[in-house]
């Protein structure tokens, strides 16, 4: 197995770029960077002061990404897509989209435990540790259930048409998949294996995540009529629950809970926007640049820090320890580069990339330096 060692040029970045709105359209927080047009009510997007998520527990670590190496995959020269870690079994599940299949890899060297074939359009995947199995969306309506220990396939289920992310509610043992062509969400009950209950929510939907603090499935959801909207849903009575506007930002897409679990961080891949929307109060919106098309989001919860991979190949860094949305890192892992996922427990960043130093399939491994 060959390894390319690297070092990649970056654009260390210390600017704020926080644009505040309160969804109820009638005020707006102004920044520094800014303009505002109306007096505001402020809030701070949800940060937490408790310290869950901020920036004292990595204060040694720093930017930019350094390369631990490139680990040779398996399959076509084409398009990777979500990415989940089994932090229980040391697994990180690779969606090779293209290549209608699942990899497996070990996380502590990346090398790879299992093939998955035969799942056409592989793209949401999500762990189910207490279930003992993993989730995959797989085009043109399946779920496909995989046993997460022996790697092998359990079952097949229908979802709706053109299932991307996935959810996982372990409450309720309630499987949620976001319907992209249809705008609606697939809720699946006894682990996968139980009935489908559908959901319209819009018309595309992106990615959904369990809120276990809330009891609620949150859901991006792309609007007729703008702005986009975050919609939270009822795993149980599969009905919406809560709608949230998110002005400024168009194409809602990538989505992830902030630690803390007081707002939620989104992908508005139609105009190079990262959203952080307070889930609770006005749900004030902060916006912030990204590299074009932002689509996978990943967090580091010890560092307090988010990884925004866009199509574009480019990598923007956050530091969601502070109030707003502060870029603390921007650079440009790969051309290939638009997902990415991070290991909580070393602090090791992944990139599978379509096409690596050889011309061939690659999991690109980096870190902050001094972790």
């Amino acid at each position: 197995m060959r390894r390319h060692f690297l070092v990649p040029s970056a654009l260390l970045m210390a600017s704020s770029v926080v644009g505040a709105v309160a969804c109820g359209g009638s005020s707006e927080t102004e920044a520094p960077t800014t303009t505002s047009s109306s007096a505001g009510s402020g809030g701070n997007g949800g940060v937490g002061g408790d310290g869950t998520a901020g920036g004292g527990a990595g204060s040694a670590a720093h930017l930019p990404l350094t390369l631990v190496a490139d680990i040779d995959l398996p399959g076509k020269s084409n398009r990777f897509d979500y990415q989940d870690i089994d932090t229980a079994l040391g697994h990180l599940i690779i969606a090779h989209m293209n290549d209608a299949s699942v990899l497996v890899v070990d996380l502590s060297d990346g090398s790879v435990l299992k093939l998955l074939p035969n799942i056409p359009v592989a793209r949401g995947v999500i762990v189910a540790d207490d279930a003992k199995r993993f989730f995959v969306t797989s085009s043109p309506n399946q779920l496909v259930i995989v046993d997460n220990a022996a790697l092998t396939e359990i079952d097949r289920v229908d979802t709706g048409n053109g299932p991307d992310g996935v959810g996982w509610d372990p409450d309720d043992q309630t499987v949620g998949v976001s319907d992209q062509a249809d705008g609606a969400v697939s809720l699946i009950g006894g682990a996968g294996s139980g009935a489908r209950k559908d959901v319209p929510v819009g018309v595309e939907t992106g990615n959904v995540v369990y809120d276990s603090a809330r009891g609620l499935f949150w859901v991006t959801a792309v609007s007729a009529t703008p702005p986009d909207q975050l919609v939270g849903i009822d795993p149980v009575a599969a009905s919406v629950t809560t709608r949230i506007d998110l002005p400024g930002c168009d194409g809602a897409h990538g989505l992830r809970i902030h630690p803390d679990g007081k707002s939620a961080l989104i992908a508005c891949e139609g105009n190079a926007t990262l959203a952080r929307v307070d889930l609770d109060g006005a749900h004030a919106v902060f916006t912030a640049e990204t590299g074009n098309g932002p689509d996978v989001l990943s967090v580091d919860p010890g560092l307090g820090w988010l990884y925004v991979a866009a199509e574009s190949g480019d990598l923007t860094v956050f530091d969601i320890g502070q109030p707003g949305l502060v870029a603390i890192d921007h650079e440009h892992p790969a051309d290939n580069a638009h997902t990415v996922a991070v290991d909580p427990a070393t602090h090791r960043v992944f990139f599978p990339l379509s096409s690596g130093p050889n011309g061939t399939p690659v999991l690109r491994i980096m870190r902050p330096a001094e972790t």
